[in-house]
């Protein structure tokens, strides 16, 4: 069904797969604030003319990201990776003290603190004004802006900065209006800058980690494309490599055309796409059917422990679990959800509206399993729970494939 036009092309967007009406996956609630939650559609389309896979309605960006509840720093896995990837940009593309990297969407600062280390100036980009007030104290500097082209017009104007690192960690897919977004990268990158994003790859659609599907996720990139996004903002991408984060993410390399040679993997991965048939609508018409099977086996499991009198709780109240929760409809078998973000611990969780604990609640209530919704970090959550597992204690991952350690 053709639902409306492509945010990139203007051509028409076909309805793919949809989770129906879900509330906002990062609002969480106050007990006065539950009974007037609202929720908004969730469907995702394809268009046929330029590949780019979104969602078919939008929720007004202010909405989401203005007070923001989510901080880069509370994840262990993400600060090392944050290291890892900020020392290796610097080394390879020979950053000095005399260099900028600027970081659109830079939450807490958790990635420019790395590169603060290394003897880099830094500037941040985040809206959630709640957050950008905490970069600063921390002595990242940060504005607390929405990016676009007429900001980065301002900060070339006012500030004469052309930074010679854009970088962007799972913003690309936030941006209702990316064309505009792309020519305020265009605007403001250094005549031989690179321009980095990463962020979730298309292909974790297909392989049942559906719940990378939220609101703030506008987008959902192949790179067939993207390379069309980036050609109509004057934009090449020169290289790209695919990381473990977010259970499998894309890392792209950009730059204004011809400053670069444009590395054989990227036509590699062009190629490859294309025979997965990433550019024909019949692929992700496929997800619905993957995907309620998927659920059908983790409802199953749960029912099972429950109707044996064992007790579940869920670990991590992030976005991806929330998705899972309200979406699967299994929040009646938790006995309580554990998050060490303290922003979220005594709210109610989007939807389900459990109550959010501290970790150290599952010690206190020793649940018989542990179902760990950010399964992309089950590793980390596993590692943070070895001795209760060490007392009997199970976990259950249920993406990809639910399975129980």
């Amino acid at each position: 069904m053709i639902i409306k036009q492509c945010k990139n092309c203007r051509a028409a967007v076909e309805a793919v797969f949809s989770l129906g009406r879900l509330p906002l996956v990062n609002s969480f609630l106050t007990k006065k604030q539950i009974v007037g939650e609202k929720k908004f559609d969730l469907t995702v389309g394809f268009c046929r003319q330029c590949y780019l896979v979104q969602l078919t309605k939008t929720v007004p960006p202010a909405d989401l990201f203005r007070n923001y509840i989510y901080f880069s720093s509370t994840s262990s896995s993400l600060l090392k990776h944050c290291e890892e990837i900020s020392s290796k940009l610097v080394r390879r593309l020979g950053l000095t003290a005399k260099s900028l990297v600027l970081e659109i969407a830079s939450n807490d600062g958790a990635l420019l603190r790395y590169f603060q280390k290394l003897g880099i100036p830094v500037l941040g980009v985040d809206p959630a004004k709640n957050i950008a007030k905490v970069a600063n104290q921390k002595g990242v500097p940060t504005i607390p802006e929405f990016f676009n082209c007429r900001l980065a017009a301002k900060l070339k104007k006012e500030r004469k900065i052309s930074p010679d690192l854009v970088f962007g960690a799972n913003v690309l897919a936030h941006v209702p209006g990316i064309n505009d977004f792309l020519k305020g990268v265009k605007t403001i990158l250094a005549v031989k800058g690179t321009a980095v994003f990463e962020f979730p790859y298309l292909k974790g659609l297909m392989e049942n980690k559906f719940d990378t599907i939220y609101h703030e996720h506008v987008f959902y990139y192949s790179l067939l494309a993207l390379r069309n996004l980036f050609q109509r903002a004057g934009l090449e991408i020169y290289d790209v490599e695919t990381t473990l984060m977010q259970g499998g993410s894309l890392m792209i390399f950009a730059s204004h055309p011809g400053q670069f040679s444009i590395r054989a993997n990227v036509q590699k991965m062009a190629k490859r796409e294309r025979r997965d048939g990433f550019d024909k609508i019949a692929t992700y018409q496929k997800m619905g059917k993957n995907v309620g099977q998927l659920k059908k086996n983790l409802v199953k499991l749960l029912g099972e422990l429950k109707a044996e009198g064992k007790t579940v709780a869920a670990y991590g109240a992030a976005a991806k679990g929330n998705i899972l929760l309200n979406y699967f409809g299994v929040g009646q078998y938790l006995d309580f959800i554990a998050d060490k973000a303290e922003a979220k611990q005594g709210l109610y969780a989007p939807g389900t509206h459990l109550l959010v604990h501290s970790p150290a609640k599952v010690y206190e209530q020793k649940p018989d399993y542990l179902l760990i919704l950010p399964w992309n970090i089950a590793d980390e959550i596993v590692e943070q729970y070895r001795d209760y597992q060490k007392q009997g204690g199970k976990f259950i991952v249920p993406v990809p494939a639910v399975r129980v350690i």
